[in-house]
């Protein structure tokens, strides 16, 4: 939108956008929210005007419209100014609240034939200039990446994980090296045996937002990996089962992390919604889950909703199933995307690590 006019109102500035709407700023806000180097740092981008513990008078004496600078100045009464980007009147032009935005412009995808452009980007072409944001979008777009012809050894995972950005740390350390012949296994993952969907971290406040996998050994028979898309999921059962959808956004499900020293639980509805009603998170473990009780309707209702959405996740015909042979790297989108594995046997190794869920929004918002 473009600024066709602005007009001082006694209780804010109105704005008239070219397409005939407009928006009216509370000079308050206006103060609070100015560009200037006085008000915002430069540098860090941190607010370095206090409207509050000595409110400012915000009585006006003019009010320009700079189209060459593309900022709106205000003069006020006591002598300050504040300046207003055109870009960031338009941004907040509604009132809204802040949420999460990293599935914007998801596709979700029921069968694996919906995805129209493959998310495939070979190592080179990813380490080059704009790889990073190519890989990004295909997971935004559809929830996972592959990076193909990768070398196969740990360091190159390790240097293909640290240019998104740090390798987070879990109760599994940070980049890892492991295989399926552990002694004393801490999870079903360093085992032979088959995984179902399912979601990471339940356990944990925060669940990791990306995690990375390559399998850098193979000499086994079995062990394909299987991804499915929750968030296609929910949208299906929030248009078809609309109460079995209400009880998974409303009810808080423990998961727990045991081993000897370590005790770690947290608690997450299946659906986690925005403000808007819109799903930002997927968390689901069926083994993982631990031990709670609702009143008995109640329970016998979320078990309802919980089975339809166990079902549907382990439904084959929504599986996108391949098998991680060595130089393929898999990323997938933690909080919307559910993974498994089939059973196997023979040896395998693999590493990979975890991206924090701000570090995959910051990427997605600064390349």
């Amino acid at each position: 939108m473009i600024i066709k006019s602005i007009e001082s109102l006694s209780d804010g500035l109105n704005i008239l956008w070219n397409d005939n709407s407009s928006s009216c700023f509370p000079w308050l806000w206006l103060r609070d929210h100015s560009e200037s180097q006085v008000d915002l740092h430069p540098d860090t981008k941190q607010r370095q005007i206090n409207v509050f513990s000595n409110p400012p008078n915000n009585s006006v004496a003019t009010v320009l419209l700079d189209r060459i600078s593309k900022n709106i100045l205000i003069k006020w009464e006591d002598e300050s100014e504040s300046t207003l980007s055109f870009d960031l009147l338009q941004s907040t032009s509604e009132p809204n609240l802040p949420q999460s935005n990293a599935m914007n412009s998801s596709s979700c995808w029921s069968d694996p034939s919906e995805i129209k452009i493959f998310p495939e980007i070979t190592y080179q072409g990813f380490m080059s200039d704009g790889g990073i944001k190519i890989w990004l979008n295909h997971i935004q777009r559809v929830g996972f990446a592959l990076v193909i012809e990768t070398p196969e050894t740990s360091d190159a995972t390790k240097e293909l994980m640290e240019r998104m950005a740090y390798i987070r740390n879990s109760i599994f350390g940070g980049f890892s090296v492991w295989d399926n012949k552990l002694e004393n296994p801490d999870d079903t993952a360093f085992t032979s045996l088959a995984i179902e969907p399912h979601t990471d971290g339940t356990y944990v406040h925060d669940a990791p937002g990306l995690q990375t996998l390559h399998c850098i050994n193979r000499d086994s028979i079995g062990g394909e990996n299987q991804l499915i898309d929750g968030l296609a999921i929910a949208e299906k059962m929030r248009h078809e089962n609309p109460d079995a959808f209400n009880i998974l956004c409303n009810v808080n499900i423990p998961g727990r992390y045991i081993k000897p020293g370590t005790y770690l639980e947290a608690h997450r509805p299946l659906f986690r919604v925005n403000n808007n009603g819109d799903v930002i998170q997927v968390s689901f473990n069926n083994h993982d889950r631990a031990p709670f009780r609702l009143k008995n309707d109640q329970m016998v209702k979320f078990y309802a909703a919980y089975k339809i959405f166990h079902n549907l996740a382990n439904d084959s015909s929504r599986q996108f199933e391949f098998m991680l042979n060595p130089g393929k790297v898999l990323t997938f989108d933690n909080w919307r995307l559910l993974h498994a594995r089939s059973s196997l046997t023979g040896y395998r190794q693999l590493c990979g690590g975890y991206h924090n869920r701000e570090d995959f929004e910051s990427k997605l918002r600064s390349v």
